[in-house]
């Protein structure tokens, strides 16, 4: 099997501190009316296993390929796929919180350490990170958390849009506020929970603590990883490799203009057009919808992620579909705020229209 790109369906988690913004942003809206909190976007472990979409693997999981297909992940010599990569959304505190190494896992969970790396992309005015603690001792760690003396014993960091950390195994951490994160992560669904902010489960009772576990795994005293990122410059691009461990590398591309290696079309930007490149190399776009209302939506999802775009413009398309269908399609489009203008040639009821007469003249026609 030669080197392909695969394409994932992957698994959204409700969470007690989840909200909306990832089914919003990447296109989720049957999931609207729960509280998402993670989107495992790239997983193989068994709590949550993304299934691939497309090549000669359709409908078999990531796990399994990995497993039957090491070719295809450069003969990597791992007994289990090593990354989990999650998008996250908290509404409200999570738990303060601590993972456990490789060695401590093995022994007491069958599963693997935790070390992560947090990129936060859109982080609410006043969020603060929780990210160590004051203890001088286990003991006093212990004696401070049984007393509930947080103030005193977790230390508090200003974070903003743009931030990142990274966060080893023993460190304690957590997030009072509201925002949208990635992670990189080991491959491990482990977490000891010091602290829940008083928190209930779905049946209305308090969440389980594993202080013990916790007191075991801790740094103490706490050291806060210093993470430094190293910038290559391409001309006006750049490339910011965050961090490179035995974990994960974690590398930012900052692409700022069109750079052609390797090309053996000599082409000069300003004498041809998108449009007239994409018909000269005969590029087009395939979906793999059954229906005309899957693939409106394939296309504006593909939409959203050009980059040089004005606006997209559908003609005489709404006459496929139902009110009800209508109504979600114009839904998707103000929640990912793209430029959309649809053409129709007849009123639709319900929906508010403009009407452009022979002159050119916009007015509008309220059906309501």
């Amino acid at each position: 099997m030669k080197d392909e790109v695969l394409f994932l369906k992957s698994p959204l988690k409700e969470k007690i501190y989840g909200g909306n913004r990832i089914q919003k942003k990447f296109g989720f809206l049957e999931e609207m009316n729960k509280k998402i909190g993670e989107y495992w976007a790239i997983s193989a472990h068994d709590n949550g296993v993304s299934i691939i979409t497309n090549t000669a693997c359709e409908g078999q999981s990531l796990k399994e390929v990995y497993e039957k297909h090491r070719e295809l992940f450069h003969h990597d010599k791992r007994e289990r796929f090593p990354l989990l990569v999650k998008i996250n959304e908290i509404t409200s505190p999570v738990s303060v919180q601590v993972h456990p190494d490789d060695a401590y896992a093995k022994v007491h969970e069958h599963d693997l350490g935790k070390a992560e790396f947090c990129l936060f992309l859109d982080v609410d005015d006043g969020t603060k990170l929780v990210r160590g603690h004051r203890a001088k001792s286990r003991g006093e760690f212990q004696k401070m958390a049984l007393e509930k003396r947080w103030d005193e014993l977790l230390i508090r960091k200003e974070v903003k849009t743009g931030d990142f950390v990274y966060t080893p195994a023993g460190v304690v951490h957590g997030v009072e506020g509201k925002m949208l994160m990635a992670e990189v992560q080991q491959s491990s669904d482990v977490t000891y929970r010091i602290y829940d902010y008083d928190n209930v489960d779905v049946n209305g009772k308090p969440r389980e603590l594993h202080l013990e576990k916790a007191l075991d795994v801790v740094t103490i005293p706490h050291e806060e990883p210093m993470v430094k990122p190293q910038i290559t410059e391409h001309g006006q691009n750049e490339i910011q490799q965050y961090i490179d461990n035995a974990f994960f590398r974690i590398t930012k591309y900052g692409i700022h203009e069109a750079e052609c290696i390797e090309n053996e079309l000599d082409i000069e930007y300003d004498e041809i057009t998108l449009l007239e490149l994409i018909k000269a190399l005969g590029i087009r776009i395939e979906t793999k919808s059954c229906t005309v209302f899957e693939k409106i939506f394939e296309i504006l999802q593909i939409f959203k992620y050009l980059v040089k775009k004005r606006i997209l413009v559908f003609v005489n398309s709404l006459s496929y579909f139902s009110k009800d269908e209508i109504y979600q399609i114009l839904e998707y489009t103000k929640l990912s705020q793209a430029d959309v203008l649809f053409l129709e040639p007849r009123q639709i009821e319900g929906i508010q229209q403009f009407i452009l007469d022979k002159d050119y003249i916009l007015m509008p026609y309220n059906n309501l």
